[in-house]
């Protein structure tokens, strides 16, 4: 299988593994809807995204139109390349954010519910915590969580193009995700169901209960 093919399988397991977390399933699949570095800069060419974005590893890209949305889901080459020839924490946190929104936001379209920047940033958050614990959890039995949740939410940063209200926004997503997801080593150290029951009630909260169950954790 070639390097790309390799990452995309990646890719889709990472959506496979957040659909059976959250015990949703949608036909759509993240990979089919991938756009790499020359697809951005086409798009940045024709005016339809901002060229700050050049800068991201990851972005969901969202056009409204009379008969629905346009999607599409930009993966950097570099981080499909480290997908297929050497994972690591970075870029399996890059490729399931994207995949996160990605999900997040059809199903969300598919429940007639509303989404926002901010439930997206917070979700992701939250994902990228997740699949990680209960991946540490089949590999070491669990005795890497602490250290990755330390690797994952003790000193963000965020990318240089973004204007306050995004930084904000941003920051205030991990603030809400550093604290529950403390909350769900907790509940993983209990059982892996304890865990899943959490975070399948977690996912179909509206935003307001979200951000009560992250502070209240």
């Amino acid at each position: 299988m070639s390097s790309e093919g390799v990452a995309l399988e990646a890719i889709d397991g990472i959506q496979r593994h957040l659909e059976a977390i959250y015990c949703i399933e949608l036909s759509e699949r993240a990979r089919d809807f991938l756009i790499d570095d020359h697809g951005l800069q086409s798009l940045v060419r024709a005016g339809s995204v901002a060229a700050e974005l050049r800068d991201s590893q990851e972005q969901l890209l969202v056009q409204p139109h009379a008969e629905g949305l346009s999607v599409a889901l930009y993966l950097s080459d570099s981080v499909r390349v480290e997908l297929a020839c050497s994972p690591s924490l970075q870029s399996h946190c890059h490729a399931t954010e994207g995949v996160s929104h990605f999900l997040m936001l059809l199903w969300a379209a598919r429940e007639e519910r509303s989404v926002r920047l901010l439930d997206l940033e917070l979700q992701a958050e939250v994902d990228k915590a997740s699949t990680c614990l209960l991946l540490d959890r089949c590999h070491t039995g669990g005795l890497g969580a602490k250290r990755l949740l330390g690797r994952l939410f003790d000193q963000p940063r965020f990318i240089d193009h973004l204007s306050e209200p995004e930084r904000e926004r941003y920051r205030h997503a991990h603030r809400l995700a550093a604290r529950y997801s403390r909350y769900l080593f907790r509940c993983l150290d209990d059982s892996v169901e304890t865990l899943l029951a959490e975070l399948r009630s977690f996912y179909r909260l509206s935003m307001e209960d979200k951000r009560c169950r992250a502070r209240a954790a």
